[in-house]
């Protein structure tokens, strides 16, 4: 399905921010998450969305400290929503160009149909719009590349991107609601995370053009 994200995880509603100011937006929202944790009773059914969603803010608060936001997008992937196919795609609008930023897990076949494909993947994804997959195939074109979920991300105003999870772990056998709101915090962070240090995180990270 698509989810329009109506929640405060929108990028609309992150600006774009200097690495110390996203350091410090990071770290408050974690501690925030650990603090929920602990204020919930034994086996509340929300521990594990709050569990989750203090890793992947602590995860992305330290990356984003030692300019590794690339890193920690496949380890959130792998870890805590397990799967480890994930890519990551950006488009220029200016350029008309998508770029394939990096991937984890993935054999040839796989990278050669993000290749022929990435392009349509981009224009099927909209700004604050997620993409899970479900059961009964509204999506013909993702599901039938085997993608699990597509979260769009926003760099700056002309420059769009999107994490892109494919095959899931064998335990895993769909994702739900709990997955939910831990890909829309990542639908409103990647971009800036990834903005707040270019030079190292964008310039140097060895882009192959598709």
């Amino acid at each position: 399905m698509i989810s329009k994200s109506k929640s405060l995880w929108s990028s609309i509603n992150i600006p774009q921010a200097s690495l110390a100011d996203l350091e410090r937006t990071l770290g408050s929202l974690s501690l925030q998450y650990k603090r929920q944790l602990l204020d919930l009773p034994l086996n509340h059914e929300k521990q594990v969305v709050l569990a989750r969603l203090y890793s992947a803010a602590n995860t992305l608060h330290q990356a984003v400290r030692k300019g590794m936001v690339e890193n920690a997008i496949f380890e959130i992937g792998s870890n805590l929503i397990g799967c480890e196919q994930v890519a990551l795609l950006v488009t220029s609008k200016r350029q008309d160009q998508v770029e394939f930023a990096g991937s984890s897990g993935f054999h040839e076949k796989q990278v050669d149909l993000l290749r022929r494909n990435a392009k349509r993947i981009m224009r099927e994804v909209s700004a604050d719009s997620i993409f899970i997959a479900s059961s009964d195939k509204d999506h013909p074109f993702m599901s039938s590349l085997g993608i699990s979920a597509c979260v769009p991300f926003r760099l700056d105003d002309a420059t769009n991107g999107a994490i892109v999870f494919f095959d899931l772990l064998p335990q895993r056998r769909g994702l739900d609601v709990r997955d939910q709101e831990l890909l829309q915090m990542l639908c409103a962070y990647t971009g800036p995370c990834l903005a707040a240090d270019k030079t190292k995180q964008l310039e140097t990270s060895g882009w192959v053009q598709l």
